[in-house]
């Protein structure tokens, strides 16, 4: 597998391509329409995708590490076990994003949207999650260990058997949330 140039990216996305599988670390991907892209099992390592739109698209096995994704639009995302490390996905929008047994690990997720994402198993350790809305989301057996979850909102959330040791809850709205075995 090459990595391949944004002119590259562009072309392919254009013509309707995929992306699965590509190399696209280090690139500037900022604010590129990637809406509805298959980018599966793509490696996205230090990549800038701030303000890009990858709504609808498909990120299934994706490895993200170190990803700059600031306001970037991930809504309605397929996002199955997507790796997230060591980047900042502030004010990012994962509204109804499907992220099943999903990893993110040491993130800075400041003021992000999962509202009505489908979290179920996902792994979300020692991130800054402040402010996170986790709105109608579902997070049955998903793990915030470690996390600051500070002003985060969780109503109507389903987080039945989710891992919240060693989290820092101030301020966190838990209104009509189930939390059973929490």
């Amino acid at each position: 597998m090459s990595q391949l140039d944004k002119s590259k990216i562009l072309s392919i996305i254009e013509e309707g391509g995929s992306l699965s599988g590509e190399d696209m670390s280090f690139l500037d991907l900022s604010r590129i329409d990637f809406k509805g892209c298959d980018l599966s099992e793509s490696t996205l390592t230090g990549a800038k995708l701030t303000g890009a739109n990858l709504s609808k698209c498909n990120l299934t096995d994706a490895f993200m590490a170190e990803v700059i994704a600031e306001e970037t639009n991930f809504r309605e995302a397929k996002m199955n076990d997507v790796f997230f490390q060591r980047g900042n996905i502030t004010n990012a929008d994962f509204s109804g994003a499907s992220m099943v047994e999903a990893s993110i690990f040491i993130m800075k997720a400041k003021e992000t949207l999962f509202n009505n994402a489908d979290l179920r198993g996902t792994q979300i350790l020692r991130s800054n999650m402040t402010g996170a809305s986790f709105i109608n989301a579902v997070m049955e057996s998903s793990s915030l260990k470690g996390s600051d979850i500070q002003d985060c909102n969780f109503q109507n959330a389903t987080m039945t058997n989710c891992d919240m040791r060693q989290v820092r809850p101030q301020g966190a709205n838990f209104e009509d949330a189930n939390t059973e075995g929490v």
